[in-house]
Protein backbone atom coordinates (compact mmCIF):
# COMPACT_ATOMS: atom_id res chain seq x y z
CA UNK A 1 0.00 0.00 0.00
CA UNK A 2 2.75 2.23 -0.90
CA UNK A 3 1.09 4.37 -2.97
CA UNK A 4 -2.00 5.31 -0.32
CA UNK A 5 1.58 7.11 1.52
CA UNK A 6 0.91 10.52 0.36
CA UNK A 7 2.94 13.66 1.47
CA UNK A 8 0.55 16.21 2.80
CA UNK A 9 3.12 18.30 4.22
CA UNK A 10 6.23 19.64 4.51
CA UNK A 11 7.18 21.73 7.10
CA UNK A 12 10.85 23.06 6.41
CA UNK A 13 12.05 24.67 9.40
CA UNK A 14 16.04 23.79 9.23
CA UNK A 15 16.22 21.66 12.48
CA UNK A 16 20.07 20.81 12.83
CA UNK A 17 19.04 18.06 14.39
CA UNK A 18 15.50 17.16 14.32
CA UNK A 19 14.24 14.48 16.64
CA UNK A 20 11.75 12.47 19.44
CA UNK A 21 8.69 13.57 17.54
CA UNK A 22 5.73 12.44 19.04
CA UNK A 23 1.99 12.76 19.26
CA UNK A 24 -0.84 14.18 22.19
CA UNK A 25 -3.60 13.06 21.64
CA UNK A 26 -5.07 15.10 24.40
CA UNK A 27 -4.22 18.04 23.11
CA UNK A 28 -4.01 17.20 19.09
CA UNK A 29 -0.82 18.77 19.17
CA UNK A 30 2.63 17.00 17.56
CA UNK A 31 5.89 17.73 19.49
CA UNK A 32 9.25 17.60 18.19
CA UNK A 33 12.58 18.89 19.09
CA UNK A 34 15.78 20.22 17.72
CA UNK A 35 18.34 18.67 20.10
CA UNK A 36 21.36 20.96 18.97
CA UNK A 37 19.13 24.35 18.94
CA UNK A 38 17.89 23.71 22.32
CA UNK A 39 14.46 24.15 20.89
CA UNK A 40 11.14 22.57 20.95
CA UNK A 41 8.73 22.42 17.83
CA UNK A 42 4.67 22.18 18.46
CA UNK A 43 2.81 21.62 15.49
CA UNK A 44 -1.56 21.61 15.47
CA UNK A 45 -3.26 20.31 11.88
CA UNK A 46 -5.04 23.66 11.89
CA UNK A 47 -1.33 24.76 10.93
CA UNK A 48 -0.06 26.21 14.10
CA UNK A 49 3.38 25.90 14.45
CA UNK A 50 5.11 27.35 18.24
CA UNK A 51 8.81 27.10 18.86
CA UNK A 52 9.87 26.89 22.42
CA UNK A 53 13.48 27.87 24.02
CA UNK A 54 14.28 24.97 26.42
CA UNK A 55 17.00 25.40 29.03
CA UNK A 56 19.53 22.76 27.18
CA UNK A 57 18.99 20.21 24.42
CA UNK A 58 16.13 18.33 25.05
CA UNK A 59 17.35 14.65 23.93
CA UNK A 60 14.22 12.60 24.26
CA UNK A 61 11.04 13.44 26.07
CA UNK A 62 7.29 12.35 26.98
CA UNK A 63 3.77 13.20 28.00
CA UNK A 64 2.87 13.45 31.70
CA UNK A 65 -0.63 13.66 33.81
CA UNK A 66 -0.44 17.43 33.49
CA UNK A 67 -0.42 18.16 29.56
CA UNK A 68 1.51 21.46 30.88
CA UNK A 69 4.42 19.23 31.52
CA UNK A 70 7.07 16.76 29.98
CA UNK A 71 8.88 14.49 31.49
CA UNK A 72 12.44 15.33 29.59
CA UNK A 73 15.93 14.05 29.19
CA UNK A 74 18.59 16.47 29.13
CA UNK A 75 22.21 15.88 28.28
CA UNK A 76 23.03 14.81 31.52
CA UNK A 77 19.89 13.69 33.66
CA UNK A 78 16.27 13.74 33.42
CA UNK A 79 13.55 16.26 34.73
CA UNK A 80 9.89 17.90 34.07
CA UNK A 81 9.69 20.83 31.86
CA UNK A 82 6.53 23.37 31.33
CA UNK A 83 7.45 24.79 27.49
CA UNK A 84 5.10 27.67 28.10
CA UNK A 85 5.92 28.79 31.80
CA UNK A 86 10.20 27.80 31.08
CA UNK A 87 9.57 25.90 34.53
CA UNK A 88 12.08 23.21 35.04
CA UNK A 89 11.71 20.69 37.93
CA UNK A 90 15.17 18.42 38.12
CA UNK A 91 14.21 14.97 39.02
CA UNK A 92 17.93 13.42 38.76
CA UNK A 93 20.98 14.20 37.25
CA UNK A 94 23.32 11.02 36.08
CA UNK A 95 27.39 10.77 35.91
CA UNK A 96 27.94 10.13 32.26
CA UNK A 97 31.48 9.73 30.68
CA UNK A 98 33.28 12.54 29.34
CA UNK A 99 31.64 13.19 26.17
CA UNK A 100 28.54 11.65 26.36
CA UNK A 101 24.59 13.09 26.92
CA UNK A 102 21.26 11.37 27.19
CA UNK A 103 19.72 10.66 23.47
CA UNK A 104 16.73 8.55 22.49
CA UNK A 105 14.01 7.50 25.02
CA UNK A 106 10.46 7.19 25.42
CA UNK A 107 7.76 6.57 28.06
CA UNK A 108 6.86 2.56 28.40
CA UNK A 109 3.54 0.88 28.24
CA UNK A 110 3.60 1.03 32.31
CA UNK A 111 4.30 4.51 32.06
CA UNK A 112 8.19 4.60 33.25
CA UNK A 113 10.23 7.26 31.56
CA UNK A 114 13.41 5.32 29.53
CA UNK A 115 16.47 7.09 28.06
CA UNK A 116 19.77 5.82 26.58
CA UNK A 117 23.57 7.84 26.18
CA UNK A 118 25.39 8.39 23.07
CA UNK A 119 29.27 8.92 22.80
CA UNK A 120 30.93 11.87 20.55
CA UNK A 121 33.56 9.13 18.75
CA UNK A 122 35.41 12.67 18.23
CA UNK A 123 36.31 13.14 21.81
CA UNK A 124 38.60 10.40 21.65
CA UNK A 125 38.54 6.48 23.57
CA UNK A 126 36.24 6.33 26.63
CA UNK A 127 33.81 4.66 28.23
CA UNK A 128 30.54 3.29 26.56
CA UNK A 129 27.25 4.26 27.25
CA UNK A 130 24.05 2.60 28.79
CA UNK A 131 20.28 2.77 28.27
CA UNK A 132 18.43 3.57 31.55
CA UNK A 133 15.08 3.46 33.13
CA UNK A 134 13.85 6.03 35.66
CA UNK A 135 11.38 4.30 37.88
CA UNK A 136 8.17 5.82 39.71
CA UNK A 137 10.43 6.25 42.69
CA UNK A 138 13.32 8.12 41.10
CA UNK A 139 15.50 5.39 40.84
CA UNK A 140 17.52 5.13 38.03
CA UNK A 141 18.92 1.24 36.46
CA UNK A 142 21.06 0.18 34.19
CA UNK A 143 19.15 -1.94 31.30
CA UNK A 144 21.58 -2.00 28.45
CA UNK A 145 25.41 -1.30 28.29
CA UNK A 146 28.05 -0.79 26.18
CA UNK A 147 26.47 1.72 23.71
CA UNK A 148 27.78 3.85 21.52
CA UNK A 149 24.54 5.98 19.86
CA UNK A 150 21.05 4.71 21.80
CA UNK A 151 18.36 4.58 19.50
CA UNK A 152 14.68 3.13 18.13
CA UNK A 153 13.50 2.53 21.77
CA UNK A 154 9.89 1.05 21.56
CA UNK A 155 7.61 -1.53 22.67
CA UNK A 156 5.18 -4.18 21.10
CA UNK A 157 1.40 -2.93 21.44
CA UNK A 158 0.49 -5.39 24.25
CA UNK A 159 4.24 -4.44 26.04
CA UNK A 160 5.74 -7.41 26.18
CA UNK A 161 8.37 -6.96 23.74
CA UNK A 162 11.02 -4.25 23.34
CA UNK A 163 12.87 -3.07 20.60
CA UNK A 164 16.58 -1.26 20.81
CA UNK A 165 19.11 -0.02 18.33
CA UNK A 166 23.11 0.82 18.74
CA UNK A 167 22.96 2.88 15.66
CA UNK A 168 26.47 2.07 14.01
CA UNK A 169 25.58 -1.37 14.65
CA UNK A 170 22.97 -0.95 11.83
CA UNK A 171 21.16 -3.49 13.44
CA UNK A 172 18.11 -3.22 15.25
CA UNK A 173 17.83 -5.98 18.28
CA UNK A 174 14.47 -7.02 20.18
CA UNK A 175 13.99 -8.71 23.68
CA UNK A 176 10.86 -9.88 25.79
CA UNK A 177 9.96 -7.57 28.40
CA UNK A 178 8.22 -8.16 31.60
CA UNK A 179 6.35 -5.17 32.42
CA UNK A 180 5.94 -5.41 35.72
CA UNK A 181 9.32 -5.39 37.09
CA UNK A 182 10.15 -3.31 33.37
CA UNK A 183 13.38 -5.99 33.16
CA UNK A 184 14.77 -6.47 29.32
CA UNK A 185 15.74 -10.52 28.60
CA UNK A 186 18.25 -11.02 26.34
CA UNK A 187 18.30 -9.03 23.07
CA UNK A 188 18.04 -10.94 19.84
CA UNK A 189 18.79 -9.68 16.10
CA UNK A 190 15.27 -7.90 14.69
CA UNK A 191 16.28 -6.42 11.65
CA UNK A 192 20.01 -5.41 9.75
CA UNK A 193 19.84 -2.09 7.95
CA UNK A 194 21.29 -1.48 4.54
CA UNK A 195 24.73 -0.16 3.84
CA UNK A 196 25.01 3.31 5.60
CA UNK A 197 21.59 3.67 6.53
CA UNK A 198 21.33 3.48 10.55
CA UNK A 199 18.15 2.63 12.52
CA UNK A 200 17.31 5.97 14.49
CA UNK A 201 14.13 6.78 16.28
CA UNK A 202 11.09 4.16 15.89
CA UNK A 203 7.54 3.35 16.77
CA UNK A 204 5.17 0.92 16.67
CA UNK A 205 1.77 0.65 14.72
CA UNK A 206 -1.71 -0.33 15.38
CA UNK A 207 -0.63 -4.13 13.94
CA UNK A 208 2.69 -4.06 16.09
CA UNK A 209 5.02 -3.32 12.91
CA UNK A 210 7.36 -1.52 13.30
CA UNK A 211 8.68 2.08 11.67
CA UNK A 212 12.06 2.92 11.51
CA UNK A 213 13.86 6.14 10.23
CA UNK A 214 16.95 5.36 8.66
CA UNK A 215 19.58 7.62 9.20
CA UNK A 216 21.83 8.43 5.59
CA UNK A 217 19.59 6.89 3.24
CA UNK A 218 16.48 8.82 2.58
CA UNK A 219 14.18 5.67 3.80
CA UNK A 220 11.61 5.24 6.46
CA UNK A 221 10.82 1.21 6.09
CA UNK A 222 8.30 -0.90 8.12
CA UNK A 223 9.36 -4.08 9.38
CA UNK A 224 6.34 -6.71 10.51
CA UNK A 225 6.76 -8.08 14.09
CA UNK A 226 8.96 -11.38 13.43
CA UNK A 227 11.34 -8.56 11.30
CA UNK A 228 10.53 -8.98 7.88
CA UNK A 229 10.85 -5.92 5.68
CA UNK A 230 7.43 -5.05 4.31
CA UNK A 231 7.75 -1.50 3.13
CA UNK A 232 10.17 1.41 2.12
CA UNK A 233 8.86 4.91 1.98
CA UNK A 234 11.28 7.33 -0.01
CA UNK A 235 12.16 10.69 1.61
CA UNK A 236 13.20 13.94 0.29
CA UNK A 237 15.40 14.22 2.93
CA UNK A 238 18.97 12.46 3.69
CA UNK A 239 18.81 12.04 7.33
CA UNK A 240 15.33 10.87 8.79
CA UNK A 241 15.47 10.57 12.17
CA UNK A 242 12.48 9.78 14.16
CA UNK A 243 8.91 8.75 13.14
CA UNK A 244 5.61 8.64 14.97
CA UNK A 245 1.57 8.55 13.67
CA UNK A 246 -0.32 11.72 14.65
CA UNK A 247 -3.96 13.03 13.79
CA UNK A 248 -7.04 12.46 15.27
CA UNK A 249 -7.28 8.82 13.99
CA UNK A 250 -3.35 8.26 14.38
CA UNK A 251 -3.50 7.44 10.49
CA UNK A 252 -0.56 10.17 9.88
CA UNK A 253 3.03 9.34 9.26
CA UNK A 254 5.27 12.02 10.30
CA UNK A 255 9.19 11.76 10.14
CA UNK A 256 11.81 14.72 11.28
CA UNK A 257 15.13 14.76 10.09
CA UNK A 258 18.84 16.51 10.28
CA UNK A 259 20.65 19.07 7.95
CA UNK A 260 23.83 18.18 11.16
CA UNK A 261 26.96 16.30 9.57
CA UNK A 262 25.75 17.51 5.79
CA UNK A 263 28.48 19.36 3.95
CA UNK A 264 26.90 22.45 2.15
CA UNK A 265 27.42 20.61 -1.13
CA UNK A 266 25.14 18.10 0.35
CA UNK A 267 22.51 20.10 1.61
CA UNK A 268 19.12 21.13 0.60
CA UNK A 269 16.13 22.87 1.96
CA UNK A 270 14.79 19.81 2.62
CA UNK A 271 17.06 18.59 4.90
CA UNK A 272 16.04 19.81 8.50
CA UNK A 273 12.38 19.68 7.40
CA UNK A 274 9.31 17.89 8.86
CA UNK A 275 7.15 15.37 6.62
CA UNK A 276 3.91 14.56 7.53
CA UNK A 277 2.08 12.11 5.38
CA UNK A 278 -1.44 10.53 5.21
CA UNK A 279 -1.31 6.70 5.00
CA UNK A 280 -3.62 3.84 5.32
CA UNK A 281 -2.16 2.46 8.73
CA UNK A 282 -2.40 3.78 12.17
CA UNK A 283 -0.72 3.84 15.26
CA UNK A 284 -1.30 3.98 18.94
CA UNK A 285 -2.00 6.60 21.28
CA UNK A 286 1.10 7.85 22.85
CA UNK A 287 2.31 6.53 26.97
CA UNK A 288 1.91 9.12 29.49
CA UNK A 289 4.30 8.99 32.27
CA UNK A 290 2.64 8.03 35.62
CA UNK A 291 5.57 9.50 37.83
CA UNK A 292 3.97 11.80 40.16
CA UNK A 293 5.36 15.49 39.68
CA UNK A 294 5.83 15.59 43.93
CA UNK A 295 8.70 13.60 43.01
CA UNK A 296 11.04 16.49 41.82
CA UNK A 297 11.08 18.43 44.53
CA UNK A 298 13.03 15.96 46.38
CA UNK A 299 16.26 16.03 44.64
Amino acid sequence: MLNDIILEHSLLVNNSLGEGVIWDHRLQQLYWSDILQNKLYCWTFSGELAVYPCPESLCSFGLTRDPQWLICAFPRGFAFFNPSSQALQWITHLELPDGARLNDGRVDRQGRFWAGAMIDSSKGKQELGKLYRLDFDTTVSVQISDIRISNSLCWSPEGERVYFADSPSRCIQSAKFEPKSGNIGQLHDFAHTDKNAFPDGACIDKEGCLWSAQWGSSTVKRYSPSGELLLTLALPCKQPSCVTFAGPNLDHLCVTSARHSLDESQVSPNDGGLYIFSSPYSGLPEEICHMPMSVANKN
